[in-house]
């Protein structure tokens, strides 16, 4: 076997050889080829005439002085001022108010409104236990629109009710206005859900 594969490597070295010396032969017995050289590339410059600016031409830089319009004269034509012309009527001074209380409303009495709502945080044991449920707190709203007296009223399991709480701390609201004075709110109450899916 080893004979074989050395017999055709040099049967195949041997016909390589052969091949490059008739290739060899063929290039020297042809006449010398005649190369033409490269043509000279020439550039032509054409000169166009110059445009000349039409004579009707805008001025590029236009004034950008301001000018007042003329005021019209005050004359009266017919003894009335309403028909004279360029008639300005005096300048009205608006009303003094002295209280804000009309007729026992103000623009600004309204309900309590809920500005901000946290959602609380999930306890981790909760969400590894796989257990979901509910609490119902109950707080008071401030003047100010914050939260105090936060208790707990009723939970499904214990396990969610410091969330619940540190997210009804949170809580913003617009208190309730009456006659243009913020009240205090007692026992507004809030239900938070804990459902793994949310």
């Amino acid at each position: 076997m080893f004979k074989n594969f050395v017999a055709a490597i040099s049967a195949s070295v041997l016909v390589t050889l052969a091949l490059l010396f008739v290739m060899n032969l063929l290039i020297g017995a042809q006449p010398d080829a005649v190369v033409e050289p490269a043509p000279a590339w020439t550039i032509d410059w054409v000169r166009l005439p110059e445009a000349e600016e039409p004579p009707d031409a805008l001025d590029p830089s236009p004034s950008r002085d301001f000018v007042e319009p003329p005021v019209p004269p005050l004359t009266d034509v017919s003894g009335s001022n309403e028909e004279a012309i360029g008639y300005r009527p005096p300048p009205m001074t608006p009303p003094v108010v002295k209280g804000y209380v009309v007729e026992g409303v103000t623009p600004g009495d309204g309900p309590m409104v809920l500005l901000v709502r946290p959602r609380p945080v999930y306890p981790a044991r909760a969400l590894q236990d796989g257990i979901e449920g509910w609490v119902v707190v109950q707080f008071d709203v401030l003047e100010n629109g914050s939260v105090s007296n936060i208790a707990v009223v009723e939970s499904s399991d214990r396990i969610f009710e410091k969330s619940a709480r540190m997210a009804a701390e949170k809580f913003r609201f617009k208190p309730r206005i009456v006659q243009g004075v913020p009240q205090v709110t007692k026992g507004v109450r809030n239900k938070f859900r804990f459902h793994m899916g949310e």
